[in-house]
């Protein structure tokens, strides 16, 4: 990635000497496309692009270093650079292994089919009365002895379901009553939320999920304590996505399975043995094999 400024330099131009050692631009641009994605954006950016070329000089500085001491030649960094080596060759392989896995039509169909709750999307609205013990999740300044004590705050709320259900309208109970910053302004619109695998940019628990999928549409429901507050939700819709919607998740959710049964394949192939009590598999608490603590 380069800036209109660096787009007109060669990439056999030399742009880095250290000694008699050079660095051309494209081995600087192959360097920084490496990086991890995080890293590469901010070095490939102008405010990174001086902090770039220090990072490049120290190190080639300090490797020339290590060579003169023979770090290499120690036992703890042998074993260091090896391991360094394997996990990036095993990180490489794995993920070439699941691009190469493929995914026909009627597995992902057969696939969303028997999993099609967990894809399942509620558009639902909320309010939200917030209390004193809740206030730190808001971050707005307000004192919390200007707030209502849990106590108070869920009568309030349950004063407006009240209101609701005699026929009130929820959008404008929520433009009313809601202290939620996200949605009062809009009626308490949530927009659409998944039954699992929800964006993690949205802030709703578990409890909360299992309240919003609860609902038949049109039903609000009853007054529950969350981390912002007593809050309700009303439910507008409830759909499940077509295949097309979710495809990406879908064939990477195969590919995972798919990945998984190869690895155990090699596994038996390899007549792989482990010292269980060793490594402490099996023991209270510990993750069973394969699984990521």
């Amino acid at each position: 990635m380069q800036s209109s400024g660096q787009s007109t330099v060669s990439p056999d131009a030399v742009v880095i000497t250290v000694g008699d050692l050079k660095v051309t631009a494209g081995e600087v641009e192959k360097i920084v496309a490496s990086l991890p994605p995080q890293n590469r954006q901010y070095f490939a950016s102008p405010a990174g692009r001086p902090q770039l070329a220090d990072f490049l000089v120290r190190t080639k500085l300090f490797v020339r270093e290590a060579e003169k001491r023979r770090l290499e030649d120690r036992d703890d960094i042998k074993r260091s650079l090896n391991l360094f080596r394997e996990s990036l060759l095993s990180r490489e392989v794995q993920a070439e292994m699941v691009k190469e896995i493929k995914v026909t039509d009627e597995e992902a169909k057969q696939f969303l089919d028997a999993n099609s709750k967990s894809f399942e999307q509620a558009k639902a609205r909320r309010i939200v009365v917030r209390s004193a013990s809740t206030n730190q999740f808001y971050g707005d300044g307000k004192p919390s002895n200007q707030l209502p004590t849990d106590e108070g705050a869920k009568a309030k709320a349950e004063d407006v379901r009240k209101k609701i259900v005699e026929g009130g309208d929820f959008e404008e109970m929520a433009a009313k009553f809601s202290d939620d910053p996200m949605t009062s302004g809009k009626g308490g619109d949530m927009g659409y939320v998944r039954r699992v695998n929800q964006d993690p940019r949205v802030l709703l628990t578990p409890p909360m999920i299992e309240t919003i999928f609860a609902l038949k549409a049109g039903e609000t429901s009853p007054v529950i304590q969350t981390p912002f507050g007593f809050e309700m939700f009303k439910l507008e819709e409830l759909k499940s996505p077509n295949l097309e919607e979710v495809r990406q998740e879908v064939e990477n959710a195969i590919r995972q399975r798919k990945y998984e049964a190869l690895y155990q394949e090699m596994k038996a192939r390899s007549a792989v043995k482990i010292d269980e009590a060793y490594f402490g598999i099996g023991a209270p608490g510990a993750p069973t094999q394969g699984q990521k603590k």
